[in-house]
């Protein structure tokens, strides 16, 4: 299989960002994947594209990764969730630090606001921030890839992807050729280049999460 400008191998956010971006310059691009749908951190996390905290370059790239994701919510069909960002302070040395913030740049837009204008528990205060957006991933990333492979975006899936060689990759499905290759494996640290992951002393992280609902 030849004639691709990029073959992304992984098929999570990462390598769909990089399907994306390689799209908006006109490339011919094939994704590949071991799995037929997405199943890994991807979809197992809550969707939030977070701004506030971040700092210079990052603070900027942090926004620009909203506003895409904004963008192509609109274009997928994708639904936002949730807007904005409160960051509560239980104690009056946590509300300083949030005033602090508010006096620096990455203050910019934020407000603080008062305890009786959210009910929590034990609160001395809190800053709003209108810069987060949160989808749900488990129907944002499903989504974004048939949005990419209407655009013209090949994918193959499930394909193991065995060995990548500059210009080739050696899978399941026969040799793909491609100018440029992008290895996105996110935890799968064993099938390409393990020796060099193993020398940069990279492991698994495992996180737990939990979506709590409020009283009503």
């Amino acid at each position: 299989m030849a004639g691709f400008d990029l073959a992304v191998v992984g098929a999570g956010i990462v390598g769909l960002a990089h399907a994306l971006a390689a799209l908006r310059r006109g490339l011919k691009v094939v994704v590949l994947d071991r799995e037929a749908r997405a199943i890994g951190a991807s979809v197992r996390n809550f969707g939030f594209c977070a701004v506030t905290g971040q700092a210079g370059e990052t603070w900027a790239r942090a926004r620009r990764t909203r506003d895409v994701w904004v963008e192509m919510a609109a274009k997928t069909g994708t639904r936002v969730e949730q807007q904005g960002l409160l960051v509560a302070a239980q104690r009056v040395e946590a509300l300083a630090v949030l005033e602090a913030f508010l006096a620096t740049d990455m203050g910019a837009e934020c407000r603080m606001v008062r305890p009786q204008d959210y009910p929590l528990r034990k609160m001395e205060g809190a800053m709003w921030s209108p810069h987060e957006r949160r989808v749900e991933s488990r129907e944002a990333i499903p989504k974004l890839a048939a949005w990419l492979e209407a655009q013209g975006v090949r994918f193959l899936r499930p394909v193991l992807v065995k060995a990548a060689e500059p210009g080739v990759l050696q899978t399941t499905a026969g040799q793909v050729r491609a100018t440029r290759i992008v290895v996105c494996p996110g935890d799968e640290l064993l099938t390409l280049f393990p020796e060099v992951i193993a020398g940069l002393g990279i492991g698994r992280c495992r996180l737990q999460m939990l979506k709590v609902r409020p009283r009503r």
